[in-house]
């Protein structure tokens, strides 16, 4: 999915604001810690919360379009409609939809990323661009080329790293690429990867990971490693599997890897092995069936199960390896995952 960085980034800054507000009787109050997931099939957020208490809580986002990825801050959410060329920028605390923001027709609207409190970024594979959302006026700004069919977003170290698929008729025309953004927005550097279809990446450090899912039914996972320094690629790994589509960063040089049908496996960046091999994956409840995959702010893994598309999804917190420690279910098709803290007066 998308830019796991950078959400990992605010919730944990959220997380950290959240304690010193705890401590300081005069800052805002703390109302809830969230997950929140993007349900694709009936177009939902599931609102749940991180302490486990209540039910969560349902926000419809519309009668059209396919979302398969969201970016909240604070108590906003902003979620491409895929089909339908819009971006729907929620308020989380109401539970509403607050805009509509149109986008250029044809956009195929996918990935998405903050760039600050109020301007968003989303990817608009079926033009290969990209187009600024503003989340106060529910306005867009105009659009930015990019490579073709960009379907992942991630920021760091000022710039805007865009993923291109290379996707013709969805399938892969040839390797990827990355487009790089400056602090104004302007390309200076498109990155040509070795691997093909690359659908996730996050940062760590002066390293930019990117996922390559290769073509569907075959053997063609790979993982791509930028120097965002010299804005080249430095390594190229193979053996990543058939398909993998999820990527988290955990604890010291690991990589969360998941897929449907592969469960969750792990790469160690520093020693270039599996200390959690694809045929021992996690399975949590069972399922090998993974859309998402990502760590709370607490520390725990979350993993969403999207099962078939036609019945309620499932959302499992792991603790441990492989120690399942809460199930929640979904909206239909759960696809990704992202945390916020939300406080009084929000």
């Amino acid at each position: 999915m998308q830019n796991r960085y950078v959400r990992r980034l605010v919730a944990l800054a959220a997380l950290f604001a959240a304690a010193g507000c705890e401590n300081d009787p005069s800052g805002p109050r703390l109302k809830e810690r969230l997950v929140v997931v993007v349900n694709s099939e009936d177009r939902t957020l599931s609102l749940i919360q991180r302490d486990g208490a209540g039910a969560p809580r349902t926000v419809g986002l519309g009668a059209q379009g396919t979302p398969v990825d969201l970016a909240v801050l604070g108590n906003t959410a902003v979620v491409p409609m895929g089909t339908y060329p819009f971006a729907a920028v929620v308020d989380l605390t109401a539970g509403v939809v607050r805009h509509n923001v149109p986008l250029p027709a044809n956009s195929g609207a996918t990935g998405v990323a903050f760039l600050n409190d109020t301007l968003a970024m989303v990817a608009n594979p079926g033009r290969n661009s990209v187009s600024t959302v503003r989340t106060v006026s529910g306005t867009s700004g105009p659009e930015i080329a990019v490579g073709v069919y960009p379907q992942a977003i991630v920021v760091a170290q000022n710039q805007v790293f865009v993923i291109n698929a290379n996707l013709v008729n969805f399938t892969p025309a040839g390797n990827g690429s990355v487009t790089v953004l400056n602090s104004s927005l302007v390309p200076t550097r498109t990155i040509p990867l070795s691997g093909i279809n690359p659908s996730a990446a996050v940062a760590r450090g002066n390293l930019l990971y990117v996922l390559n899912s290769g073509r569907f039914g075959q053997q063609g996972g790979s993982l791509s490693i930028i120097d965002m320094t010299t804005l080249v690629e430095v390594d190229h790994r193979t053996g990543f599997g058939a398909f993998p589509t999820a990527l988290e960063a955990g604890g010291g040089s690991d990589l969360y890897i998941g897929g449907y049908g592969l469960g969750v496996f792990v790469y160690d960046v520093a020693t270039h092995s599996f200390p959690v091999s694809q045929a021992n994956s996690f399975k949590p409840n069972g399922s090998a069936i993974v859309s998402d995959i990502a760590f709370d702010p607490e520390g725990r893994l979350l993993i969403t199960d999207s099962r078939d598309c036609v019945e309620q999804g499932y959302l499992y917190r792991l603790v441990g390896p492989n120690a399942l420690d809460g199930t929640v279910r979904t909206g239909v098709c759960p696809v990704g995952i992202a945390f916020t803290d939300i406080f009084e007066g929000n």
